[in-house]
């Protein structure tokens, strides 16, 4: 990547004077004379993106503004002029001169209107926008004043309407992301090759919708206007997905405990999870921790998951309490250890983890036994999980008459986000 000039808006870091990649030289053959000349530079000034700054190059502005929601950036002929950008100066120092092979692009109404001087960047500017309005000037006085005057008259325009040919994009049609009703054109208004144009607002992975394989020829076509119509949208991402969570503990907090982790994912589904709880510490409050990890294991990691849970304890956990835990060392308010620390860390890491994804984890609270169908799927399975280690234990047998769920319901809460 190229060097990058920190802005001053960002951190009052000083811009150097000279790009950091050498000015490259091309030969010019026309006429069958051989010429060199001199390709001017440019600079691409990002104001409002990963890393704000002045690049060298197009393809490292188009790294730090591509995908960043609000992005601001344009291309200068001159340091001055980007920096001047940067540093919100109103008018470049250049602004009344005409620079050759230099053309000013006028956006008067568009995602960003302002003056700019790369037809890439221009596009970006108007490409799928309703309504767009821009022209081209020799000088960047002129297509500054186009900007500022706001309104047009009739001549004008007619004469925006006849620039807008130059735009590579018309209307967006509905069906797959990124299909247009026009083939694409360059700033002067001529076709680009088939297959060499800037892909079209919406599309996808890269691809050009609007262009097919031909069966016959075996060579690129575009895709004639019914066909175009025809495409089906594919299905959008699909909603959270709903896991009901559980921990019951047989006698609990009493010698000889026996707890049990619940996930209902839905009837009959393989997901579901009915099993003893593992570890030394029998008791209700780790079983329901458990269950939410057992949920988070099982659940795809692209997807959004909600957690249903009747357990606040465990809610509050990895939602309110752990911020303060994490501040105090995890040590509690009464400068104890906090209890169950283990479990939520691992709560939070899988959290985390889907976070960096972009895929939400939330929980919602649910009041226990009040015949909810997933909370009392989970109910059971939790119940059943206890029970199996219960009947492994020689003390404890099969004999059900003296245990007990300890946390049956009656809770008084609210749902919590956990977003």
């Amino acid at each position: 990547m190229a060097a990058v000039t920190p802005t001053a808006a960002g951190n009052g870091a000083k811009s150097p004077t000279t790009p950091a990649s050498p000015v490259e030289s091309t030969t010019s053959q026309a006429s069958g004379a051989k010429r060199k000349r001199t390709v001017e530079p440019k600079f691409y000034a990002v104001k409002f993106g990963f890393q704000p700054g002045i690049y060298h190059t197009w393809n490292d502005c188009l790294t730090q503004v591509t995908g960043f929601k609000g992005a601001v950036f344009q291309s200068f002929p001159t340091h001055e002029e980007a920096n001047a950008f940067l540093t919100g100066t109103q008018t470049p120092t250049t602004s009344n001169s005409t620079s050759t092979g230099t053309k000013f692009y006028g956006v008067q109404r568009g995602r960003k209107p302002g003056v700019y001087t790369d037809w890439a960047v221009t596009q970006d500017q108007v490409r799928g926008f309703r309504g767009p309005k821009f022209r081209k000037f020799a000088t960047w006085a002129e297509a500054d004043e186009y900007v500022r005057q706001g309104t047009q008259t009739q001549d004008e325009m007619q004469a925006t309407q006849d620039d807008n040919k130059d735009s590579s994009f018309k209307v967006k049609l509905p069906g797959t992301p990124g299909m247009t009703s026009e083939i694409p054109r360059d700033a002067d208004g001529n076709e680009y090759p088939i297959g060499t144009g800037p892909l079209p607002p919406g599309a996808v992975d890269g691809f050009d919708p609007n262009v097919v394989l031909d069966p016959e020829t075996g060579r690129l076509k575009y895709r004639l206007a019914h066909e175009k119509v025809q495409t089906k949208q594919v299905p959008g991402r699909p909603g959270p997905l709903r896991i009901y969570t559980d921990g019951s503990s047989l006698r609990n907090g009493r010698m000889g405990a026996k707890a049990g982790v619940g996930v209902y994912f839905g009837p009959g589904d393989k997901r579901n999870v009915s099993e003893p709880l593992k570890g030394s510490r029998q008791t209700n409050q780790r079983a329901e921790l458990t269950a939410i990890i057992r949920a988070l294991d099982i659940a795809p990691r692209h997807r959004d998951v909600t957690i249903f849970t009747d357990s606040k304890y465990a809610i509050n956990c990895v939602t309110v309490w752990f911020v303060n835990w994490q501040r105090n060392k995890w040590m509690t308010s009464e400068d104890k250890p906090v209890e169950n620390k283990d479990l939520i860390q691992s709560i939070l890491e899988k959290i985390q983890e889907r976070a960096v994804l972009n895929v939400k984890t939330l929980f919602e609270w649910v009041r226990g036994h009040n015949r909810d169908p997933g909370n009392e799927a989970a109910d059971r399975l939790a119940v059943n999980g206890a029970r199996s280690a219960a009947i492994e234990t020689a003390n404890i047998g099969d004999n059900d008459e003296n245990l007990s769920d300890d946390e049956g319901g009656g809770q008084v809460g609210v749902g919590i986000d956990g977003d």
